[in-house]
């Protein structure tokens, strides 16, 4: 399980997914101990019966993102970059493994900013609407198949329906 940088190939859901964000929550809680708050499996992998680039998403929400030195250091030890925000302020993101084969990609926040919410509520929503799954899953081919080398266009092709989703999602859980 791993996927060169830069390329979109999706997959069934496959259930070896679970297992491999569980193994990895392991050495994580093992490494990073009490500066992990909370740790969640995210993104399409940890949705069943949604096809997914095969990369496994981990939320980490610590106190504060300005431990991200110290977590960087320590997580170099186990094959992941710290690749900065990436345009997102609220979020440090890292990858594991070289650029040919990531395996794990890292999103660390912290607790009650729009990043946790929006990967929560995301995840949530797509679970209690499974025909939001179908409707992501059939954009999601579409978007592979036109934009297989081009990755930024296949992730920008799916801005609109993600922020929809957390939309109507906000709408259904903050009342």
């Amino acid at each position: 399980m791993a996927l060169q940088r830069g390329i979109v190939e999706l997959e069934s859901y496959n259930k070896k997914w679970k297992e491999d964000y569980k193994k990895e929550e392991e050495l994580l809680k093992k490494v990073l101990g009490s500066r992990i708050i909370e740790i969640h499996h995210i993104g399409s992998t940890s949705i069943e019966g949604l096809m997914a680039k095969p990369v496994i998403d981990i939320l980490i929400v610590i106190n504060d993102l300005n431990e991200i030195s110290e977590i960087e250091e320590i997580l170099k030890d186990y094959d992941y970059e710290n690749r900065g925000p990436q345009g997102v302020s609220d979020r440090f993101f890292f990858a594991k493994g070289p650029e040919v084969a990531r395996s794990h990609y890292i999103h660390f926040t912290y607790p009650e900013s729009n990043t946790y919410y929006n990967q929560i509520y995301f995840k949530k929503y797509l679970i209690e609407h499974p025909e939001y799954i179908k409707k992501y899953c059939d954009l999601k081919q579409e978007l592979a198949e036109k934009y297989a080398n081009e990755r930024p266009k296949y992730t920008q092709g799916k801005n609109a329906f993600i922020t929809e989703v957390i939309r109507l999602a906000k709408e259904e859980y903050n009342d």
